[in-house]
Parts: structure tokens; C-alpha cells; sequence
């Protein structure tokens, strides 16, 4: 079994919920990024960066 630390536990949760999260606006706002970081209070460079990062 290999152990992880903490920090990769974490970033790996946060990644996950990110993903989540970015995908349900993104649906619901019909891929308008714009009004997307507005719903999820983040610059749009950010989701930007996001969404590349993630490759969504």
C-alpha cells in the first residue's frame, strides 16, 4: 500500500471538487464561462485556468 501525505490527500479532494463543481455550473450556465465565475464568485482567468488545468 503506498502512503500518501496529507497535502496530496488534500489537493487530490480539492481537484475532485473543483471538477464537480466547475462542470454543474458550466451546465447550468450552457458553457457561458463569463456568467460561470460570476456563479462561482472566481476571476474568469482563474476558471479559465481551471478548466485548462482540469481539462474540461
Amino acid at each position: 500500500m503506498t502512503m500518501r501525505t496529507l497535502r496530496e490527500i488534500k489537493e487530490e479532494a480539492v481537484r475532485k471538487v473543483e471538477t464537480i463543481a466547475i462542470k454543474k455550473v458550466l451546465k447550468f450556465t450552457r458553457g457561458k464561462k463569463t456568467e460561470a465565475a460570476k456563479i462561482l464568485d472566481v476571476d474568469y482567468k482563474t476558471l479559465l485556468t481551471k478548466i485548462k488545468q482540469y481539462d474540461l
